[in-house]
């Protein structure tokens, strides 16, 4: 969509975010930007501020590396028991979800996300340098979809659509008290951020207020841990995952115990696993996903064991390793 310079920007981004990144690398690219209509314009605000002015669809490049150190952290914060993320070298593919979608809320606070939907085409290995490609359009003057390729090296490893809405000026802030917030729950939250090398503080204050709430990046994280707990205790290959945010209702960092993730098996199938996904906070069910994962997960009490086959990804070699992303 392009819009018109006699008009305003879609909207602005305050370069001071991308510090919060302490050692990836983040390039905002745009195909226009030679042309009498760039769509991005960097410029200082009334407060001397720079800001970068968004008029037209752009493309981010970001790459990182996931060291194992932080691998086993993250999935120590996760509660994912997947042997393999210890004792192999693939990184967690919910710490590939949480790349995808943190930037995005840390970056972009205007932004809205209400539905992610993921296909892993590959594993992340520990230590190898990893590019997420996003390629931002904007559908309408309100609603965006973002395309994001993630690659490491050579090989693919996801595709993701994203898609969202810009926050209208007169929706009400719903601000949290800090008195009220789960000191414990923050905790683990602060530590997730830790292990991905993004610094909380950029993600919680936010223009006027602070956030606490739980990132939905966090949230799109729970449920492969869950899986993993559900499938024969050893986990399993997740090949799509789906969370439908709905009306963007966050959950606030106030309950006794934080998010719950509850799993259910939508039909037994001999070629994959299509479960359903809630996340709850109390009585209340906030979001609602699904995950595809392949036959090499089975749910407690089968028969069917899948630890040999756990080794086998443990011990082959990577090259041999492109088609699935481990939960």
């Amino acid at each position: 969509m392009s819009m018109s310079r006699a008009q305003t920007p879609i909207f602005s981004i305050p370069m001071r975010r991308v510090e919060g990144f302490l050692a990836d690398k983040i390039c905002f690219r745009d195909a226009k930007a030679r042309t009498p209509h760039p769509g991005l314009i960097l410029e200082n605000d009334s407060h001397n501020e720079c800001r970068l002015q968004v008029w037209d669809k752009f493309l981010i490049k970001h790459e990182y590396t996931i060291s194992k150190q932080h691998g086993e952290r993250f999935v120590d914060v996760t509660n994912d028991n997947n042997i393999i993320h210890r004792k192999g070298n693939i990184v967690p593919g919910a710490m590939t979800v949480s790349k995808i979608i943190l930037p995005l809320e840390v970056l972009f606070s205007e932004l809205e996300i209400s539905s992610v939907n993921i296909k892993f085409t590959g594993s992340a290995f520990y230590c190898e340098r990893t590019c997420n490609l996003f390629l931002w359009q904007f559908v309408s003057s309100d609603y965006i979809q973002i395309e994001v390729k993630t690659y490491q090296q050579d090989r693919a490893i996801a595709t993701t659509i994203i898609l969202g809405k810009l926050k209208t000026a007169s929706k009400p802030v719903k601000e949290i008290e800090e008195a009220l917030v789960n000191k414990k729950c923050f905790t683990r939250v602060q530590e997730y951020f830790e292990t991905l090398g993004i610094l909380n503080d950029f993600y919680v204050n936010k223009e006027g207020y602070k956030d606490y709430t739980y990132p939905l990046a966090y949230i799109a994280s729970l449920p492969s841990a869950e899986i993993v707990n559900q499938l024969s205790g050893q986990g399993g290959m997740i090949n799509i995952l789906r969370m439908d945010f709905g009306n963007y209702e966050r959950i606030p960092i106030t309950g006794d115990k934080g998010p719950e993730v509850k799993l259910a098996r939508a039909k037994k199938r001999n070629t994959f696993n299509k479960i359903m996904t809630e996340v709850a906070e109390g009585l209340v069910t906030y979001y609602r996903g699904l995950a595809i994962v392949n036959p090499i997960a089975k749910f407690q009490n089968s028969t069917e064991p899948v630890l040999d086959a756990i080794n086998k990804l443990i011990n082959t070699d990577t090259q041999e390793k492109e088609f699935i992303a481990p939960t």
